[in-house]
C-alpha cells in the first residue's frame, strides 16, 4: 500500500507533461523517426532546461512561484528547448498521432534527468506536483523532515544495487520487492514512527500511507533511477 502512495506521488508530480505532447506536435516538422542517440538528445534537452532555469531562479527564486506560475514557467522553458532542437522536432513530426504520447513518455525522462543533475529544478517541480498531492509536498516538523529524509536515504540505498535486477520483473512483481523494503524501514523505525503519530501508527494505514506518500516526494529526487521503474 505504502508502495503504491510513492507511484502515485511520482505519477502526480509528472501529470503536466501532458501538455508537452500538445506543444511538440504543434511545432514539429515532418520528417522520418529515428531512435539513434535518443539517450544523448533527451540529455541535451535536460541541460538546455537546467541552464535557461538557472536564470529563471536569477530573476524570481523558482521556490517562490505559485502551483500557476511554476507550470507556466517549465512549460516555456521545454518549449523553448524543444523548438530550438531540430533533430528532435524531425523525429517527432514524423510520428503523427503518436507524437503526443512519446510526447508525454519524453516529458517524464526529461523530469528524471532534471531530478536528478539540476538541483536548481527541485523547487519547481516539487510545486507542480502540490496540486494533485499536496499532503506529499513537505514535512510539516523538523523531526517528520529528519524521519522521511532517514527512511528515504534507506531506501535508496537498499534498492539502488539492485535496479538490474527489478529491470528484469514484471511491473506486477516489482511492487512487492519494494513494498518488502519499505516494511522493513518502517518497523525499524517503528519508534519514531510511534513518537510522531501515535501509539497506534504502525496499525493506522492512513498514517502510514500519508508517510510513504512523503517518503516517495523524498525518494524522487533522491534515486529517479528506482522510480522510473514504476512510470515507464
Amino acid at each position: 500500500m505504502v508502495a503504491l502512495e510513492m507511484k502515485t506521488q511520482f505519477l502526480s508530480l509528472l501529470f503536466f507533461v501532458s501538455l508537452f505532447g500538445t506543444a511538440l506536435t504543434s511545432h514539429a516538422q515532418t520528417a522520418a523517426p529515428d531512435t539513434v542517440g535518443e539517450h544523448k538528445m533527451l540529455k541535451m534537452l535536460a541541460v538546455d532546461m537546467c541552464r535557461q532555469l538557472e536564470q529563471e531562479n536569477k530573476k524570481k527564486p523558482l521556490s517562490g512561484l505559485t502551483q500557476a506560475d511554476a507550470q507556466q514557467v517549465f512549460v516555456r522553458v521545454f518549449t523553448q528547448a524543444v523548438t530550438s532542437d531540430k533533430q528532435l522536432m524531425d523525429r517527432v513530426g514524423g510520428m503523427g498521432s503518436e507524437a503526443r504520447a512519446y510526447g508525454e513518455q519524453m516529458g517524464r525522462r526529461v523530469v528524471l534527468l532534471l531530478l536528478q543533475d539540476c538541483p536548481v529544478s527541485h523547487p519547481l517541480l516539487m510545486r507542480l506536483g502540490e496540486s494533485q498531492t499536496p499532503a506529499a509536498a513537505a514535512a510539516t516538523t523538523p523531526e517528520e523532515a529528519k524521519l522521511v529524509n532517514t527512511l528515504s536515504a534507506e531506501f535508496c540505498s537498499a534498492m539502488t544495487p539492485r535496479i538490474k535486477e527489478l529491470k528484469g520483473l514484471s511491473s506486477e512483481k516489482r511492487l512487492p520487492v519494494v513494498s518488502g523494503q519499505l516494511e522493513i524501514s518502517f518497523k525499524a523505525h517503528s519508534k519514531e514512527i510511534q513518537q510522531l503519530y501515535g501509539a497506534n501508527a504502525m496499525n493506522d494505514s492512513g498514517k502510514l500511507r500519508a508517510l510513504g506518500t512523503k517518503v516517495g516526494a523524498q525518494s524522487a529526487q533522491q534515486c529517479p533511477s528506482i522510480m522510473l521503474l514504476f512510470v515507464e
